[in-house]
């Protein structure tokens, strides 16, 4: 319903029609043998054999596919790339690139000399179960089989936020909720009661230094430490001195402990700023510095991590024995024992202030369902430019909000789900 009470009305579907000749088809595969290898996939091929007319209809399927990609504004594929597979009973389906293009659907026939063939995309409120960018083949999402509870998913624990930084810790929580944690806890002031933090999230009241957290407020934490798989601190922390010695006692507790750690932010400046925290870095932790936090941990100019970030990534990761996301365009993900991996999301979407602090209580929710550090770090960082890029391409460029961000990380999530099992099926049938 929308405001004034009346029924919306969903968006007409978006249509590409084609018609294509027969003869002409027929011409073409005598004149030029090798067309139809050239525009049509083996599979094509053989159930066209000896029947022009069906090569005429996926003609026309190819053309009107490209036409309602390019009225949408989207990159044209080539012909080759548009493959029409003929499903069970006879229906017809459409791969570009390999996928399924989520939403789109294909009619096509051949009548009185003619392949004919419509393409329709489904409107946007009705699927929302749509890559942008092309989804790595190995990627990997925690399981949520259907018979579960929020104990399956695991518990983060959110040390960030200030008292004059309370927004990270909110946003931090957010990423972490809409990762698929089965339970977010916070740290909050004694008194205040977590002003702010979602509704869904523990508070775990304890004392602080003045505006800061410290090693005591650990201390009094100790229950939700001991109770998570994960633990994600940094964001809107402060790097005062009681800010310091928090670190340094969180360092200390996590060589017995069995959570993993996400460092960002004010965590990292704290790490570059102390040689002693820089050593006391836990093995079982991944850091998400941008550009000018990864200079400061290697003590370079952020031109020198910017010429070459693929090695600014693997240095800094072997350096510090630790998991190393290099935010930015076309984030870098790297481990100290040589494995690297290159997102392709580049989005100016991202770059409002927050968008950080979604994804360090992303990487921690995938930590806590079970991921290991590079998978968890790999999947976040695909998540998460996926969902700026989402929002970018159906909203605008410019003004996307860090918890809109971390709200569209539901749909990619289940998108990127859909996908695997579109692909796992197909594989199966094929």
């Amino acid at each position: 319903m929308n405001l004034s009470g009346e029924p919306a009305v969903a968006p007409p579907l978006v249509v590409g029609v084609d018609v294509s000749s027969v003869d002409r088809v027929r011409g073409l595969l005598l004149r030029r043998p090798e067309f139809a290898a050239k525009y049509f996939s083996p599979e094509e091929v053989e159930y066209s054999q000896d029947r022009p007319e069906r090569l005429a209809a996926r003609w026309a399927a190819k053309e009107a596919v490209r036409k309602l990609f390019g009225g949408l504004g989207w990159p044209i594929p080539l012909y080759s790339r548009i493959n029409v597979l003929r499903r069970r009973g006879g229906a017809p389906s459409i791969l570009v690139d390999g996928k399924p293009v989520e939403g789109l659907s294909i009619s096509l026939t051949h009548d009185a000399g003619l392949g004919i063939a419509v393409a329709a995309l489904m409107p946007l409120g009705r699927r929302s179960r749509w890559l942008w960018s092309d989804l790595p083949a190995d990627l990997r999402l925690p399981e949520r089989p259907a018979v579960s509870n929020k104990g399956d998913f695991g518990t983060v624990l959110v040390v960030a936020g200030s008292s004059q930084f309370p927004g990270a810790a909110v946003l931090c929580c957010l990423g972490a909720l809409r990762g698929g944690a089965g339970k977010v806890k916070a740290l909050c002031e004694s008194g205040r009661g977590g002003a702010g933090l979602p509704s869904e999230v523990i508070r775990v009241p304890v004392a602080s230094a003045g505006t800061d957290f410290s090693a005591e407020s650990l201390v009094e934490a100790r229950s939700a430490m001991e109770s998570a798989q994960a633990i994600v601190c940094g964001p809107g922390l402060g790097q005062s001195r009681a800010s310091e010695q928090l670190l340094a006692e969180l360092f200390r507790s996590a060589g017995r402990a069995r959570w993993g750690l996400v460092l960002d932010a004010d965590a990292l400046n704290l790490c570059a700023s102390s040689p002693e925290l820089r050593r006391l870095i836990p093995p079982r932790s991944v850091l998400t510095p941008h550009p000018l936090e990864a200079a400061r941990l290697a003590g370079v100019k952020v031109g020198v991590i910017e010429s070459d970030r693929s090695e600014a990534a693997a240095r800094l990761a072997r350096e510090l024995g630790a998991a190393v996301v290099l935010k930015g365009a076309r984030t870098v993900v790297a481990e100290p024992n040589g494995r690297q991996w290159v997102d392709e999301h580049a989005t100016s979407a991202l770059a409002s202030g927050g968008t950080g602090d979604v994804l360090a209580g992303l990487v921690g929710a995938l930590l806590a369902q079970g991921l290991d550090l590079f998978e968890a770090a790999r999947s976040g960082v695909f998540l998460h430019g996926e969902a700026g890029t989402r929002l970018s391409m159906l909203r605008g460029r410019a003004g996307i909000l860090a918890s809109e961000v971390a709200d569209a990380l539901v749909e990619v999530q289940e998108a990127v789900r859909c996908q695997q099992e579109a692909a796992t099926d197909l594989a199966r049938r094929v």
